[in-house]
């Protein structure tokens, strides 16, 4: 009896053992697994974002990586070369979409399907401003550590001199759009802020005006008539740029803007001095970049006081 007990004990610490391998066989093969799962994991995780560019990148092409929109160092040199002043549409419209038309939409949807909005075009114009310029003031504090003029326009106007990125990024919060589309009188106001500098002898660098809006002016007459004053009082021809630059979907912008840059020489005005840029390039590049393209052929000299 004692004989059985020993060969049962015994039998039973073998299957013990038995079971202790086992267990310990199944744990380590369970580490493996979280381990591998572990590393899967990580190995996603970093990848996510590479692969979520990847992405936006095939099925959203109009959607680009910050970097394709900074500036090369030399176009920072040649912005610098200039008092740049941004004057900005504040009309009621800026609150749209960027990608809206200025009109009625009807619904763009097939067979009861809501449309799909591209998560791009979803800002609106006016944020998309407001990103736009502190971006270019930030690109740009190196070389115009005193900041830029900003103006803001629709019936009335706001002027802003020396302002940061931090302070466009304010006055936008603060600002509601609203009214409609007048530029001459914030045209006219900069075209004499600068032609009073430089008869006084303070300016020494050209005037770059970049002005951003949705729409054509309501007061078009008057802002053909202030632009053309403006190159009289002109002493050379790259004195003084304005470059219109169109944001959103406005079908009539591109004609009558295009009026202001080709029909003005014919209508008496000294110089050429206006170019229009459409929504297509300003979304592609961003206002920083379509600025550069402004400026890159330029070789400016700055105006010397002998010549004032």
């Amino acid at each position: 009896m004692l004989r059985n007990f020993v060969h049962l004990h015994n039998q039973g610490a073998k299957v013990m053992v038995s079971k202790g391998f086992e267990n310990k066989n199944r744990q380590t093969k369970n580490s493996r697994k979280v381990a591998t799962v572990g590393a899967l994991a990580l190995l996603l995780a970093s990848s996510a974002p590479s692969f979520a560019h990847t992405l936006c990148e095939a099925r959203m092409p109009w959607m680009k990586q910050a970097d394709s929109m900074t500036l090369q160092s030399e176009d920072v040199q040649k912005l610098g070369n200039y008092e740049l002043a941004l004057v900005i549409d504040k009309s009621a419209s800026m609150t749209y979409r960027l990608n809206q038309r200025n009109v009625v939409e009807k619904p763009d949807n097939v067979e009861g399907f809501p449309s799909v909005i591209n998560p791009a075009d979803s800002i609106s114009r006016w944020d998309w401003c407001k990103n736009q310029a502190a971006n270019l003031a930030n690109q740009i504090k190196k070389v115009l550590p005193n900041g830029i003029s900003l103006s803001l326009f629709s019936n009335r106007y706001m002027a802003y001199n020396n302002v940061d990125a931090m302070r466009i990024e304010y006055i936008f919060s603060e600002t509601e759009p609203t009214g409609g589309t007048h530029i001459s009188q914030v045209l006219s106001h900069h075209f004499d802020e600068y032609f009073a500098s430089r008869d006084a002898g303070k300016t020494t660098k050209p005037l770059l005006l970049a002005v951003i809006t949705d729409g054509c002016p309501e007061d078009g007459e008057e802002t053909r008539l202030a632009i053309i004053n403006a190159t009289k009082k002109m002493q050379r021809a790259d004195e003084i740029k304005v470059a219109i630059l169109q944001v959103g979907n406005d079908r009539r912008a591109p004609r009558l803007l295009g009026e202001l840059d080709n029909d003005l020489v014919a209508q008496h005005a000294k110089y050429d001095i206006v170019e229009i840029h459409p929504f297509t390039e300003m979304k592609e590049n961003g206002l920083a970049k379509t600025l550069a393209s402004v400026v890159a052929n330029d070789t400016v000299a700055t105006i010397s006081s002998n010549h004032l």
